[in-house]
């Protein structure tokens, strides 16, 4: 057996014994694709082992994640920084071997994965941040930025529609550094992958314009890294390396949907290790230390090319170095600096106001790209002079998505993750639902990305109930670690950028389409999350957010007119109000002795503040389609009958 087959067993067995070691995971996969694995991290990765944050290394993203173990054991194998003992704990508690790869759980890992195709669709968004810095920032014979986005992924993956979406683009906007591993095994939970499709997976990655390459033995490692080597020569367009592999490759139930999921007993462990001549446990015997140590010092002498190389670069070209030290810099910004005394007087629609303001922003961040799935004009999320982003401008700050919500949003996270900086994506609050995976992977890797909603509610009208938010901003304020603003008015709309900027984390606008009346309010009381806006104690307090705060205070000069004092408070975001000191809490939420709620929403947790005595006034239902002041008849959501509603709830 040659010293390469000899490797790639040992990465075989190192897999199918951590899952059967943690009695959990997947060794189908791992076993069918270990060649693949070995292949692209002996021959043809760039990555510095030393500095996982290397600028220009290459990226790596496995979207089918349930190959973490063949990931973690080639990472083993390749000197990556995980030991014997992290292999034994797989899938344990607070390892750095979670069951799925993990983003800042394991240091080489580029982006949590697991819900399949999100992978495909964070590493398009990863190539497309290479164009951005490559064109910015190469000069003629200094490539500083010539790294490849790998991404190995299965049947599954591709099913999914998100990453149908994402490499759909991909072709469209010629990324011919993202590489597509596509592990071939017809071979899913339940049976065939032909059985629920059928499609010509070679003409369709033609159809999308990509460089298509095929792989009869997936298991033949000349093969697998020649067909690797090919897909870099590419200069226009991205390229799929179909592999036909074998799941669970050596195993008793090779080539069976069984061997998916299903660990290996201790005695088909043994059998596999004794078929491909594997005698050693959770360890490497020495000539393939010795022999992967040379793929090593090979890597550092490239990484060490590439640094004379950018060590030359600094002086041949100092304003270029200059500007790319501006651009990867965190530099701070003060929003108040922004602020434009001329616009928080007027009366302005949400997403006006918002357009505005993002543009201010984005001429003080070099790095703050995004996009609209194919509704800029509507929700007016467009960065004015920033250009549009595409094949023929890869500095253009704009990216037109086309109508792809799903993947616009996992692109976003591959953005983020590469440029290290805000990024914004664009649609209608109905649409977030479309959007919920991506917005979820950003919470869970803590990702600074501001997905902006207009259209934030019923008041749009005449689009009808598919266009009206109800449930939206309840969903989007259960999902952990999201931040999630509907500002009243613009200078909230200028307190809720400064909160997300100053947040790690993602961010979720919800902004009106219809004019909100401006509103005197303390800057440094809106950022709390939640404050008094009108009033000082009274019969009513009322909790509103968005429009409905000017609709609060209609409410309250009714009842004030009929001698019932009420209290008006703004809740921009009770994320952030919720991080507030219980005595600022108290005091703000004890102003009246009834409290409601009032938001244009299907919201219960508003009870959290009102109480179980207080009175949520919403909307629970669907709308219609019909004029916006029809459906606040409709909905009850006048001040006439919202404070008649006030009065007799008193009464009782």
């Amino acid at each position: 057996m040659n010293i390469n087959n000899k490797c790639i067993n040992h990465l075989r067995c190192l897999s199918a014994e951590m899952i059967t070691n943690a009695n959990s995971g997947h060794p189908g996969v791992a076993l069918g694709s270990a060649t693949i694995f070995y292949a692209l991290f002996k021959d043809h990765y760039f990555y510095d082992i030393k500095d996982h944050n290397f600028i220009a290394r290459d990226r790596f993203v496995a979207s089918a994640g349930h190959v973490s173990a063949l990931y973690y054991a080639t990472a083993y194998m390749f000197n990556f920084g995980l030991g014997e003992n992290d292999l034994r704990s797989f899938r344990q508690l607070n390892s750095a071997t979670p069951g799925h790869p993990e983003y800042k759980v394991t240091n080489f890992v580029e982006t949590s994965t697991g819900p399949l195709g999100q992978g495909v669709a964070n590493a398009v968004g990863m190539a497309i941040a290479e164009t951005m810095l490559a064109q910015r920032f190469n000069a003629q014979k200094y490539p500083v930025f010539d790294n490849f986005v790998y991404c190995f992924a299965g049947d599954g993956c591709l099913m999914e529609g998100v990453a149908q979406e994402a490499l759909s683009l991909a072709g469209t906007l010629k990324l011919n550094k993202f590489i597509l591993l596509y592990d071939y095994n017809n071979m899913t939970i339940d049976g065939k992958a032909e059985e629920t499709n059928a499609e010509d997976i070679r003409k369709k990655f033609k159809s999308m314009h990509f460089n298509v390459i095929y792989v009869r033995n997936g298991n033949n490692y000349n093969s697998v890294t020649r067909a690797i080597a090919k897909a870099k020569k590419c200069q226009d367009k991205p390229t799929v390396i179909i592999f036909k592999t074998i799941i669970g490759y050596g195993a008793d139930t090779a080539g069976q949907n069984a061997i998916h999921g299903k660990p290996l007993s201790t005695q088909e462990l043994s059998a596999l290790k004794q078929r491909l001549g594997v005698k050693e446990s959770f360890s490497l015997p020495s000539d393939i230390k010795e022999y992967v140590l040379k793929t090593s010092q090979k890597n550092s002498t490239l990484i060490e090319k590439w640094n004379n190389m950018f060590a030359v670069y600094k002086t041949a070209n100092p304003e270029l170095y200059k500007q790319l030290v501006a651009f990867l810099s965190n530099k701070e910004i003060d929003i108040q600096k922004l602020i434009r005394e001329d616009l928080i007087t007027q009366d302005l629609s949400g997403r006006d106001a918002n357009s505005i303001i993002l543009s201010d922003i984005s001429q003080k961040m070099p790095r703050f790209v995004g996009g609209t799935a194919d509704v800029a004009a509507s929700t007016k999320v467009y960065l004015k002079n920033g250009g549009d982003y595409s094949s023929h401008n890869r500095k253009g700050k704009n990216i037109h998505y086309g109508i792809r919500e799903h993947a616009m949003g996992a692109i976003s996270n591959g953005l983020s993750l590469v440029l290290k900086s805000p990024v914004f994506c664009s649609t209608f609050l109905a649409f977030s639902n479309y959007m919920l995976p991506p917005i979820r992977m950003s919470a869970l890797m803590n990702l600074p990305v501001w997905y902006i909603f207009s259209h934030d509610s019923y008041k749009i009208g005449e689009d009808g109930p598919s266009h009206q938010s109800v449930e939206q901003l309840g969903t989007l304020r259960l999902i952990p670690n999201l931040n999630v603003y509907r500002p009243a008015f613009t200078k909230e709309i200028y307190a809720c950028y400064d909160l997300a900027l100053n947040s790690s984390g993602p961010s979720a606008f919800a902004l009106a389409r219809q004019t909100l009346k401006s509103q005197d309010a303390d800057y440094d009381f809106i950022k709390k999350g939640g404050y008094v806006l009108s009033g000082d104690t009274g019969d009513i307090e009322i909790l509103a957010t968005g429009s409905e705060v000017e609709l609060a205070v209609k409410v309250k000069d009714m009842l004030g007119s009929q001698d019932i004092k009420c209290v008006v408070a703004s809740f921009p975001c009770l994320e952030q109000f919720d991080r507030q000191p219980k005595a600022y809490k108290d005091n703000v939420l004890s102003r009246g002795k009834l409290l409601v709620s009032l938001e244009a929403s299907d919201d219960n947790i508003w009870y959290k503040y009102i109480g179980k005595d207080g009175l949520r006034i919403g909307v629970d239902n669907f709308g219609k389609s019909a004029k916006p002041a029809d459906l606040d008849e409709y909905f009850g959501m006048t001040a006439s009958k919202i404070a008649k509603k006030l009065k007799n709830y008193l009464n009782k």
